[in-house]
């Protein structure tokens, strides 16, 4: 039985002591060409607590190629260490290297690992390396062309935008012999925005190299404004150019008083009346690179003269007649600070002279003020919106000199200055032309 017993602890130990090194390499498989070195790292590990020597062996074809750091290694218990293996191939294909490692003490006590090497044909001359980088409105090419003998090489560069157009194009002689890097640039001026590539090319010798870069999206839109006056006109003329690398959209605004004689040469896109201001609209969309467009309109004075003329004349006439003349009526805010509320007043004083048809009163409160359901005076229609609430006052019929006191109270909502936008109110003339007269913008501290 203690026969048994000693043999199965003499199998159970006897594995443990086999196979305890290791190797692996970095990389497993590469790939270069004839007549350029190539390396591999091997890392051989000593997985015994006993010190040991071990013995590297190379296995397969053309072992005339290889350079091995060491074949023979004295090991410490648990060490490990980086060893070099090169190869300097001599023809194309592909070949397998079987690297083995085992214990001098105990052969048995080995490991293995298969490299796989690809040797691509010799290209006499070559080029090893290609990059490119755009620098403002300079390319910068990194070429590095290697050939065996001394040379005067032609090389070609040209640049190509994403549909294969060629845009650009250069060439250069140098003499080449071994290893050379070459430093050149291009000069490239309004490209536009997007991907493109430039290619190398040894003339004669069919090498091809390829780089990628990018131009970034630069938007420029240059206005200009030209302005020819003479006491009886005013001729504008606005250049707009886009000097950016991309189209674009642009938005011209031109504000002109009220009651000059405006002629459109070029007609906006849309018109508005602020207060004393008419706002006009050019939208230009899709600006090619490098187009200009010109807008022209003429300020007639000699219609305003004129029709201070025939005013003077109309003037003289009423007062002759005893004709009072008509003033508009006004609208103002105002505002009286309470403990946590603010009281909007908005005081309204009709025409002097004449009766107001249909005066309807508008005012909106920012969502950050609550409107409070206590009003005193006539009461509006609330209507209340994710952009605010509006207060609506339909007063019907004001007669002359009559004043109109509208009032609401507000609590803010934050602890901040409250912007109010304008109050107004619109009413219809005796030829059923609808007017609207605005407010001041009131700020509620």
């Amino acid at each position: 039985m203690k026969k048994f017993l000693f043999i199965l602890l003499v199998l159970f130990i006897i594995p443990i002591s086999v196979s305890a090194v290791e190797i692996t390499s970095t990389p497993t498989s590469a790939t270069t060409s004839v007549e350029k070195s190539i390396s591999y790292t091997l890392k051989v590990t000593n997985d015994k607590a006993d010190s040991d020597r071990f013995i590297l062996t190379v296995f397969g074809r053309h072992l005339e190629w290889a350079n091995l750091q060491g074949y023979y290694f004295e090991f410490e218990p648990r060490e490990t260490k980086e060893i070099s293996l090169n190869f300097y191939p001599l023809e194309e294909g592909s070949y397998n290297y079987d690297i083995q490692v085992s214990s001098v003490e105990n052969p048995a006590n080995r490991d293995s690992v298969l490299l796989k090497l690809y040797v691509k044909p010799l290209v006499d001359p070559d080029i090893s390396s290609f990059t490119a980088d755009l620098v403002g409105n300079e390319l910068r090419l990194d070429l590095t062309v290697t050939s065996r003998k001394r040379r005067d090489m032609e090389i070609t560069f040209d640049v190509k935008d994403s549909e294969g157009n060629t845009l650009r194009a250069m060439s250069i002689t140098r003499e080449v012999e071994g290893e050379k890097e070459l430093l050149e640039t291009m000069s490239l001026e309004n490209l536009q925005a997007g991907a493109y590539s430039v290619d190398a090319e040894l003339v004669g010798y069919d090498v091809k190299s390829r780089s990628n870069f990018y131009v970034a999206p630069v938007h420029n839109i240059v206005t200009s404004k030209k302005t020819v006056s003479t006491p009886l006109m005013q001729e504008v003329t606005i250049t707009i150019t886009n000097e950016g690398n991309v189209r674009d959209d642009y938005s011209l605004k031109e504000k002109l008083p009220v009651g000059q004689y405006v002629t459109l040469v070029d007609n906006p896109d849309a018109q508005h009346i602020e207060e004393d201001k008419v706002l006009y609209e050019w939208d230009l969309t899709g600006l090619a690179v490098g187009q200009t467009v010109e807008i022209r309109y003429t300020v007639d004075y000699w219609k305003n003269i004129l029709g201070w003329a025939i005013m003077s004349f109309a003037l003289l006439g009423l007062l002759g007649m005893g004709v009072i003349k008509v003033r508009r009526p006004t609208i103002r805010k105002e505002y009286l600070r309470k403990i946590n509320e603010r009281k909007v007043i908005i005081k309204i004083k009709g025409s002097l002279t004449r009766e107001l048809k249909n005066v309807l009163v508008r005012d909106r409160v920012s969502p950050l003020g609550k409107v409070l359901p206590e009003f005193e005076g006539p009461k509006p229609i609330v209507r209340e919106s994710e952009s605010g609430t509006e207060l609506i006052w339909r007063l019907g019929n004001v007669k002359p000199r009559s004043e109109i006191y509208l009032s609401y109270n507000i609590r803010p909502l934050l602890e901040a200055q409250l912007k109010m936008p304008r109050a107004y109110l619109t009413y219809r003339t005796d030829d059923e032309r609808k007017v609207r007269v605005y407010s001041k913008q009131l700020i509620l501290e």
